[in-house]
């Protein structure tokens, strides 16, 4: 026996003008009773929804006929699910008003002996693994990480032309420190706008010196608080580290999945290896003690078992990419296409995202979520390219000020020897008394 009363709703089943070639369909669906998101079976084996059974609903719906679904749960006289997904697929071979709705895999062997419609969701298989914390923030290069390179080179490269310029300024000032041979000022020049930081370098002859080293020291004093603030997002940043496994030793599936022959024919896996699991709490206890490495599933049921257990545990992959998850009808059927237009309509539509939300607890991430989750970034030239113009602006006024005031006292200085070489009218007349 089998339920007709699952579609029921306000416009199920209303009047429609065309001739239906099914007016009642046989849905045949798998009973897992530890992933009841796709499809729901209780434990009277009567079906009771699920994200698979609310898609399908909606596609009746759409059809320019009247359909009326009769929802079977295929299990054998103990109750338990008979035989696979393939055996399942199988049984509606050559039957004409016959499909199968659940999380059904597009793959090449199955088209053998049934069609499928468009896929309704996408499908990729991960692996699910423990993860653990990992705090690899000793090294050099997390130190440096707050800026990124080019800022640090923008910043060495200041860091000369501001000593260069301190001491072009000293050196005009007959400042004795910034004497003597060249490599000796080169040296001068390279380490005084570090040290005067750190340490007392001695007395500034020329005031715009004064001017551009206060500019330079404010800057620095700036883009340390800018970096330690930056450095402590790195190092408060809580890793989480997949632990991949080494081989293929030891691993979980699901239980009457494909995956099992497909980790046998791609990755040469031992059948003695390979775990079958029955229910998420299945997938996490087999993990926490060790009993299998990696669990390798579909993406959709992936996620389930992280929103249902969010510590603890990622996800890796995808390590393959499948054709996605469709409902089955027979080879030949008249409902396959017009079916497969329903199914597009309602991918489309945004009751797809509602239902992946009701039943799968699947939804996007809001646009805040995604900032939270985001990693700290790096500082570029971009985000001092200001304060970098003005320091040069300010370099490039004290050097032309102190070259205007530097000529402008030799000048002086030059006419007061001149008036002292010169005699007085005191001076005149009493040479002229003398002669």
């Amino acid at each position: 026996m089998g339920q007709k009363d699952l579609c029921a709703g306000s416009n199920w089943n209303l009047a429609k003008p065309e001739k239906s070639p099914c007016p009642t369909l046989d849905v045949w669906v798998p009973k897992k009773t530890g992933f009841p998101e796709f499809v729901k079976v209780n434990e009277h084996n009567e079906v009771e929804g699920g994200f698979s059974i609310a898609v399908f609903c909606y596609a009746i719906q759409l059809l320019p006929f009247n359909v009326q679904p009769i929802f079977k749960p295929f299990i054998n006289e103990k109750g338990m699910m008979n035989g696979s997904i393939d055996q399942l697929l199988q049984h509606i071979e050559g039957q004409h008003c016959a499909a199968v709705a659940g999380a059904v895999t597009i793959r090449a062997n199955r088209t053998k002996y049934v069609s499928f419609t468009i896929p309704y969701i996408n499908e990729e298989i991960y692996m699910l693994v423990n993860a653990e914390q990992e705090w690899n923030q000793s090294t050099l290069g997390t130190f440096l990480k707050p800026f990124a390179p080019l800022l640090w080179i923008t910043l060495v490269c200041a860091s000369i032309l501001t000593g260069l310029s301190v001491a072009l300024l000293e050196y005009r000032a007959s400042n004795h420190k910034f004497a003597g041979p060249f490599y000796k000022q080169l040296i001068m020049a390279m380490w005084f706008p570090i040290s005067t930081f750190f340490f007392d370098e001695g007395k500034i002859h020329n005031k715009c010196s004064k001017v551009v080293l206060v500019m330079w020291l404010c800057m620095i004093f700036l883009l340390l608080q800018i970096y330690t603030a930056t450095l402590s997002s790195w190092l408060t940043l809580n890793q989480l580290c997949p632990r991949l496994p080494t081989n293929w030793e030891k691993v979980g599936y699901q239980n009457g999945s494909f995956i099992k022959d497909q980790m046998i024919q791609k990755y040469n896996c031992s059948e003695k290896d390979l775990v079958p699991l029955d229910s998420y709490e299945e997938f996490k206890n087999a993990l926490d003690n060790g009993s299998v490495n990696v669990v390798i599933d579909q993406l959709p049921y992936i996620d389930i078992f992280l929103d249902r257990y969010k510590s603890g545990y990622m996800k890796v992959g995808p390590i393959q990419q499948e054709a996605g998850i469709a409902f089955a009808l027979p080879i030949g059927s008249e409902l396959l296409e017009i079916f497969s237009r329903a199914v597009i309509n309602i991918t489309q539509s945004e009751i797809m995202t509602k239902m992946k939300t009701d039943y799968l607890k699947i939804s996007p991430p809001s646009i805040e979520q995604q900032l939270n989750q985001a990693h700290p970034q790096s500082l570029d030239v971009q985000s001092f390219i200001g304060l970098l113009i003005f320091m040069a602006i300010v370099t490039i006024s004290a050097i032309i000020i102190s070259e205007f005031s530097l000529r402008r006292r030799d000048t002086k200085v030059g006419i007061e020897e001149e008036c002292k070489e010169q005699p007085t009218t005191s001076e005149l007349v009493h040479i002229k008394i003398l002669d």
